[in-house]
């Protein structure tokens, strides 16, 4: 298990440093003609990224095998109390949904960047780029049309066709173009343009901003968009912070195993289930507002039965498979102003020393036992040597679950390579499709794979 560890980790590395290398290549050259060879290559790297991941997940087999290959300590002596060290111990699934909603973000920065690129890249720049580019300022002969738009923050702007005369070699061409101005044009009005030296025929590209046509020239990212970007990748570090805060492994409940408020059940692992997870509810919640269906293992006690909830993103199915028959000490802290059915994070320490986190109703479930038991309050140490590794790895590619979110993914990814490719390019419709898809694939990737989640979590609460 060691090497698909590694082989996972190492595809995963692969599909960002692929995604890394195109917001960088179209940081340093934003504009320039389509097809983009260069995005199409940092493509093909996160795609074999994707491909070699997909390869060594759907090959794991689930074990109870710990996360380095080995099977956890043999039982035996005990500890003189909490061990500190369990602190340093990493819990990927209780992540999951910070993880998902930073690698949404992350990505957003590369797509957004793409399609700034592809509606500045036009046949029509590279015409005047060939050709000897040139900004000048010309004045307005003649005002075609004219319409108004009103935006969303409530200002307003005015699309309008004029006529310029083109400078070139031999004298001038009048040309008719498009600019979008924040007062309706005037013939006499001046005009900046960028337009070719040697050859009138291409026409001119029209801006009331001589920096915003300077831009198309650099071939690099204009002023606004590198803010943008720089606000977007404070709030995605911000957020990555959050996600992968402290929290998330056993040390969450050691002040309470201290301090003695916890209970401790003696348990033993009987299969899967699933259940409706109810977490206590933040200020001003409604009691239901979080309720949700989660997967859960089903144990049995000496005088009545429980749930440990677990990650949404956790098959049971397999990991009931290669932990039933299992013993080990199910530890929660009750609260005095619990009501029946509330969930409270919890912690299984298996006989073997291996832990398991997840979350176990405070009180009577309702609907299934009528009366869990409460446990008793924590009178020993922790089983030895210590819960110092999480059980797993777990099964990470899920066919009847991620197929259809695969697909939808792979949408979305095909619309970017497209674009790379050149589908697109001068064609301002077949672009806006393609730039619709790979936005929505993701989403509606995410929605198929939740949708699909919660039906098979249906099917094993009704079993």
């Amino acid at each position: 298990m060691r090497e698909r560890d590694r082989a996972v980790a190492s595809a995963s590395a692969v599909a960002w440093a692929g995604a890394a290398a195109f917001l960088a290549v179209l940081l340093a050259r934003k504009v320039a003609p389509y097809p983009r060879w260069d995005l199409l290559a940092c493509l093909a790297v996160s795609g074999g990224g994707v491909a070699m991941w997909w390869w060594a997940t759907a090959r794991r087999p689930a074990t109870g095998r710990g996360p380095g290959g080995a099977r956890g300590p043999g039982r035996g002596g005990r500890t003189a109390g909490w061990p500190r060290r369990t602190g340093r111990t990493a819990w990927w699934p209780a992540r999951r949904s910070g993880l998902v909603g930073l690698a949404l973000w992350a990505l957003f920065l590369p797509l957004a960047m793409l399609g700034f690129s592809a509606v500045d890249s036009t046949p029509q720049l590279a015409e005047i780029t060939h050709g000897g580019p040139v900004l000048s300022r010309l004045t307005v002969e003649a005002v075609r049309s004219t319409s108004r738009s009103q935006e969303n923050h409530g200002g307003v702007h005015y699309t309008s066709s004029v006529s310029v005369a083109v400078p070139d070699g031999r004298g001038t061409r009048l040309t008719t173009e498009e600019v979008t101005t924040s007062e309706p044009p005037e013939q006499g009005d001046g005009v900046w343009a960028l337009h070719a030296s040697r050859d009138a025929a291409a026409g001119a590209l029209l801006s009331p901003s001589r920096d915003e046509l300077r831009a198309l020239l650099g071939g690099t990212a204009s002023g606004h968009e590198m803010l943008l970007l720089a606000l977007s990748g404070c709030a995605c570090a911000g957020y990555a912070a959050l996600a992968l805060r402290e929290g998330t492994s056993p040390r969450r409940i050691d002040a309470d195993l201290l301090a003695g408020r916890s209970h401790m059940l003696r348990v033993r692992i009987t299969g899967p289930g699933a259940g409706l997870h109810f977490p206590r509810p933040g200020r001003g919640d409604g009691p239901k507002r979080h309720r949700r269906l989660h997967p859960a293992l089903r144990m049995t006690a000496a005088n009545g039965d429980r749930e440990l909830y677990l990650d949404r993103c956790l098959d049971p199915v397999p990991l009931a498979k290669v932990l039933e028959g299992q013993s080990g000490w199910l530890y929660w802290t009750p609260r005095p102003d619990g009501r029946p059915g509330w969930s409270e994070p919890a912690l299984l320490v298996l006989d073997d020393g291996r832990f398991l986190m997840g979350a176990t109703p405070d009180g009577p479930i309702p609907d299934r036992y009528a009366g869990a038991p409460a446990g008793e309050p924590v009178t020993q140490p922790l089983p030895s040597p210590e819960p110092a590794r999480a059980v797993g790895p777990y099964v990470l590619w899920q066919p009847h679950i991620h197929t259809p979110g695969l697909v939808a993914f792979g949408v979305g990814f095909l619309s970017v390579c497209l674009i790379a490719a050149g589908v697109g390019y001068g064609n301002g419709a077949a672009l806006g499709i393609c730039l619709a898809a790979a936005v929505l694939g993701p989403a509606v990737g995410l929605l198929l794979i939740a949708r699909r989640r919660s039906a098979y979590l249906r099917g094993l609460r009704r079993a």
